[in-house]
């Protein structure tokens, strides 16, 4: 199996057009839900 063939027609999509939106606002989506500055969670026992 040849996983160059499979990855990189994903790779293009999400390089240019609609697929560069679409990977966006799924950045933006993960930033939002999980901030680079939020703190350690911590177990509280």
């Amino acid at each position: 199996m040849d996983f160059n063939a499979i990855i990189n027609p994903i790779i293009e999509f999400f390089s240019t057009g609609v697929g560069q939106i679409i990977a966006q606002w799924a950045r933006v989506i993960f930033d939002l839900i999980y901030p680079a500055n939020a703190d350690a969670p911590v177990i509280q026992g």
